[in-house]
């Protein structure tokens, strides 16, 4: 005899259904509005409105504008960390671990082109997104720094990374971040994993050179008497 649904788990699905369906409707009203009038000119009424659902639902979903333009595919950050977090615990050498990574983040901006190149042009009408934006970076080179210092730092996270591998990920991504931008715009046709693999054997030697360079500044401040 089947047994009878179970009334306290059936209607957590309908529930996360419905959630996940109004969090839908609210960024696929946001997004049009966002390109016909810029991100800045947009009020969150205008959205709710868009959406048909209240200003407070909306807040309930999205506690700030700029969370509904990220929630469409470009979470970079959280994937990037998470694809971090994986390679950190399969690769024994950082370096490997960081590439591994980015590789990953390759493969996701290129599965997901057209979202992700759509709300990147939203962003480059805006002031205050590419402040955001700015923040994302240098999260980005923070964890590619705590990478960089080994998988105990990584993982720990506590304070600063060392300023030898915080100048070795800003040059890393420095020299990488044109190559995405160039991509997304659509200035570079094909695959970005190719344009990706190409640059990263390209910039190895630079990487090396940057590391050999930290050392040997940092040492040289060091060494230099407080004043």
């Amino acid at each position: 005899m089947p047994s009878a649904p179970n009334p306290s788990i059936e209607p957590l699905g309908v529930r996360a259904l419905a959630k996940q369906r109004t969090a839908e409707a609210i960024v696929d009203a946001a997004l049009p509005l966002f390109q016909a009038c810029g991100y800045d000119a947009v009020t969150t009424e205008q959205i709710a409105r868009a959406a048909g659902v209240t200003q407070r639902t909306l807040f309930r979903y999205f506690p700030r504008k700029e969370l509904i333009l990220y929630a469409r595919r470009y979470d970079y950050v959280d994937r990037y960390e998470a694809f971090l977090n994986e390679a950190m615990s399969i690769w024994p050498r950082p370096y490997d671990a960081v590439r591994s990574a980015f590789q990953s983040l390759t493969g996701f901006y290129e599965a997901n082109r057209a979202s992700v190149s759509q709300v990147y042009a939203i962003i480059q009408g805006s002031d205050q997104l590419q402040a955001i934006e700015r923040g994302h970076q240098m999260r980005i080179d923070e964890l590619t720094a705590f990478a960089l210092d080994g998988a105990e730092a990584y993982f720990a996270r506590q304070g600063r990374p060392t300023l030898e591998s915080r100048i070795v990920a800003s040059v890393l991504f420095g020299t990488i971040r044109p190559m995405f931008r160039e991509w997304l715009r659509g200035e570079l046709p094909g695959e970005l994993r190719l344009y990706a693999e190409i640059g990263w054997a390209n910039v190895e030697p630079t990487i090396l050179a940057a590391q050999a360079y930290a050392d040997t500044a940092v040492a040289a401040f060091r060494r230099v008497p407080p004043r």
